[in-house]
């Protein structure tokens, strides 16, 4: 009977995570759209927050594969793990390359078109300097481009997994701390190809909590009831009113020629995308925790009203994520979004999430997308 709430305990932690991870997903795909105001502003806030949801997909992705290749690999030898990382890595590099060139030849089909991503070059450029490109990270283009960090962490991982199995959480998290650091001194030629060096810090982050997260979540258990309950309510407080203090000042620019310049100063000194100042950092553990919070309260409520969709969507993350790069990519080349009417801004982003709901329902190519 205990063995049998234990693996409950582990399957619903890791329900919750799945719930989190598809609603991120959600949010993901309505913010590269950007068809507002749709009414499914609420969802993400357009993505103009000082975080955003790709702060915590990447986070349950190293959280989610500590414990998969991590802990529940415990006892099993480190080849294995490790060789589990490995072709998990090269399945995304070959997914993030392949998908930067078929995403730059149907461009090259749709020059002039204004909805085109921007960044695609010209077909003149000679294809085996764009190849070369591809094959080396030194080009970006799609909506898919962050594969490319997943599979370079990934290949990374099992130089921290051995370091975890040794008890070294501590090197890890110093090791990826001291990459993070290392961004303003990138010899990369952008600051978003630089971003290998400072988001590798929330992905591992969630690693070496994914490989403890048995321990975290007994030493939990283990203090008062009481002070479980304040800690909560603190963090969820805390927040609410920077959630609040961020909605205002952000939506408030929209309107305000001096909000606006305080925010973009604001943003650019303290919560850049690219680099991830301390700042930004600090405010996504706080509402992560607190997301964490109420979606593990509310997990049986979450699950039954929206379920059907996250659920799907967690637990098909990598195969969602790369539908979603295409239809955002043809979406933008035959719609734009309507300033005012915002039941038609509704309809084409609900159509797409249903659409890529359909795709996952009924596993459309799900033996050529990896999933």
């Amino acid at each position: 009977m205990a063995k049998a709430n234990a693996l409950k305990k582990v399957s619903s932690r890791i329900l919750t995570f799945d719930l989190m991870r598809g609603y991120f997903l959600v949010a993901i795909i309505l913010n590269h759209l950007y068809f507002f105001p749709s009414g499914l502003d609420v969802w993400s806030a357009r993505g103009n927050l000082y975080v955003t949801a790709a702060e915590g997909f990447f986070l349950i992705s190293g959280l989610v594969l500590g414990i998969v290749r991590g802990r529940k690999l415990i006892e099993k030898p480190f080849k294995l793990a490790a060789k589990l990382l490995l072709i998990r890595s090269l399945q995304l590099y070959i997914a993030a390359v392949v998908l930067m060139l078929i995403f730059t030849v149907i461009g090259w089909q749709f020059l002039g078109n204004p909805g085109l991503k921007a960044g695609i070059p010209w077909n003149e450029i000679n294809p085996f300097e764009l190849i070369w490109g591809a094959l080396t990270f030194q080009y970006l283009y799609g909506w898919a481009d962050y594969l490319r960090l997943y599979a370079i962490f990934i290949f990374f991982s099992p130089i921290a997994l051995l370091l975890l199995r040794k008890g070294l959480w501590w090197v890890v998290l110093a090791i990826s701390t001291f990459v993070w650091l290392l961004f303003p001194f990138s010899p990369l030629a952008t600051d978003e190809l630089s971003q290998v060096f400072s988001w590798q810090l929330v992905f591992f982050a969630g690693f070496v909590i994914g490989f403890h997260w048995q321990d975290i979540n007994t030493w939990w258990k283990g203090l008062r009831i009481q002070l479980r309950k304040t800690i909560g309510r603190t963090i969820i407080s805390a927040a609410i009113v920077t959630l609040a203090v961020n909605v205002f000042i952000v939506f408030g620019a929209e309107v305000n020629a001096g909000l606006d310049t305080f925010n973009k100063a604001v943003e650019a000194a303290a919560f850049d995308k690219e680099r991830l100042p301390v700042a930004r950092l600090a405010l996504f553990a706080l509402w992560f925790s607190a997301a964490f919070m109420l979606f593990r309260r509310f997990e049986a409520r979450i699950t039954k009203a929206f379920g059907w969709l996250l659920l799907p969507f967690g637990t098909n993350s990598l195969y969602v994520y790369i539908l979603h790069a295409f239809f955002v990519f043809f979406v933008h080349l035959f719609f734009s979004a309507s300033p005012t009417n915002w039941f038609y801004n509704l309809v084409i982003s609900s159509s797409v999430v249903a659409v890529i709901w359909l795709a996952v329902r009924y596993k459309v190519l799900m033996k050529i997308i990896p999933r």
